[in-house]
């Protein structure tokens, strides 16, 4: 079956309030380029899209973090952040951050990010476009194409180096790079670069006689690590970057879960990933997402091929609309300076059906819950209230929440029955029942209130 076009839609803009809470603006994402130096060596360096959210140290302290913290900005004018920016290149490195939270400023002192910790001589410092921060990392806006860089700093260090230099060279023949102070672009002398040391100008010349990707950066006392330059080094004739480089990126792509309710309210869901070209590699240059809708809930159809969402594009995520009880699959395809294709799929995600698709008896009403999936629930007031929904799929999960003092329910698929306890901690957008594995086809779902004590149901998730 065709992915329809009303279907699938792609939202290249922010969630709005299902991301700033109480926040009545809107704000809208960022691509920026994230670079995390370390004591000894470079934590991240890449694209990150990111906008305002609430951040997730490792203590747990999650706080929203939207430029306007501490009064940094207006009520009205939130947006991504370089903590939001830490945040989402912590999810696409695979490390995690951590800061402890001051109510003083509402802000974070970030004290650890991957396995570095700041000490009683250095700290984790911030500089936005190369110029240190006198704000804290969620009292500042940051657009487009800003260069963010979070470092572990002496407390004397306030400059922070930037790299020049050519994209590709010819074995054998000298090329010039350049180290300047990134803040007001004066030359800097004393910088080691590729073994050389540059002058008075900021200038070094560098000769490679062996063809390679060379990947260099400038350091210097009392100065931030520069931004890495990768020089695709071939012999005389040959095209840029064609001699040594023979592999494709590596792409990793991260959903919200197996369900879209795991971490979301609503149909549009976040899909991000990253590619990586390794330390050999030309770098990557750009990105094509694709998505493959695996089952339809209701009709039951499969599609086998993918259909193309967005290509030759930077970002490094993407906001995917989908349609309630439908299943997903994405492929993201990293395209590198050498024309070297590499590709990855992601696992499936399954979109619940709302609560407001059941098919309801007397004796439920409905409430309105801001966090809950499409921002409503649906609760019993009386014994042997039913809810049924048929479907097409090889299991279904119930998604809701237990309450404090909630009652049990009967849930029947297909006539066969399990009694499940919903009392307890009122976690929304829980799973409270999975079925066993269905045979293909079509079935319903039943589920039934078992006494006075109320149940609480907020969706329904077929599966493939």
């Amino acid at each position: 079956m065709q992915i329809r076009s009303t279907r699938s839609a792609l939202v290249a803009c922010a969630l709005g309030a299902s991301l700033l809470g109480a926040t009545t603006a809107v704000a809208s994402p960022a691509s920026v380029d994230l670079r995390i130096e370390g004591r000894n060596g470079t934590i991240f360096e890449g694209p990150v899209t990111t906008d305002a959210k609430t951040v997730t140290p490792s203590s747990g302290d999650n706080r929203q973090c939207d430029g306007t913290n501490g009064g940094g900005n207006p009520p009205g004018s939130p947006g991504p952040t370089p903590t939001t920016a830490l945040d989402d290149g912590a999810r696409l490195g695979n490390f995690t951050w951590d800061g402890t939270y001051d109510s003083g400023f509402n802000d974070y002192l970030v004290n650890r990010i991957g396995a570095e910790s700041s000490g009683s001589s250095d700290y984790w410092g911030l500089f936005v476009n190369y110029e240190s921060s006198n704000v804290g990392g969620c009292q500042r806006v940051v657009t487009a194409k800003d260069e963010v860089l979070w470092s572990r700093i002496g407390f004397s260090t306030s400059t922070a180096l930037k790299l020049t230099g050519p994209a590709s060279a010819t074995t054998g023949r000298p090329f010039t790079v350049r180290v300047i102070d990134g803040a007001n672009g004066q030359p800097l002398g004393g910088a080691t670069v590729g073994g050389a040391t540059t002058g008075g100008d900021g200038n070094a010349q560098l000769t490679y006689s062996e063809p390679g990707i060379y990947r260099l950066k400038a350091e210097r006392a009392e100065a931030v690590r520069s931004n890495g330059l990768s020089v695709c080094v071939d012999p005389p004739g040959a095209d840029p970057c064609t001699s040594t480089d023979k592999a494709g990126p590596g792409v990793k792509v991260r959903l919200p879960g197996k369900l879209a309710s795991e971490r979301g309210r609503s149909r549009t869901v976040l899909v991000d990933w990253r590619g990586d070209d390794g330390e050999g590699g030309s770098g990557v240059t750009g990105y094509k997402l694709e998505v493959s809708e695996v089952s339809d809930g209701f009709a039951g159809a499969a599609q086998s091929g993918f259909r193309t969402l967005v290509e030759r594009t930077p970002l490094t995520r993407f906001h995917f609309r989908g349609d309630a009880g439908s299943t997903y699959r994405f492929r993201v395809t990293a395209i590198d300076r050498a024309t070297n294709r590499g590709a990855a799929e992601s696992g499936l995600l399954s979109i619940p059906v709302d609560d407001r698709r059941l098919r309801l008896s007397p004796g439920w009403k409905r409430v309105k819950i801001a966090r809950a999936w499409g921002q409503r629930s649906v609760r019993s007031t009386r014994k042997g209230a039913t809810a049924r929904l048929g479907f097409r799929g090889r299991r279904v999960s119930l998604i809701g929440r237990k309450l404090a003092r909630g009652g049990r329910a009967r849930v029947t698929v297909d006539g066969r029955s399990k009694i499940v306890g919903l009392r307890g901690k009122g976690r929304l957008r829980s799973v409270l029942f999975t079925s066993r594995r269905l045979p293909p086809g079509r079935h319903v779902v039943t589920v039934r209130s078992l006494g006075k004590a109320p149940i609480e149901l907020d969706g329904v998730a077929p599966q493939p």
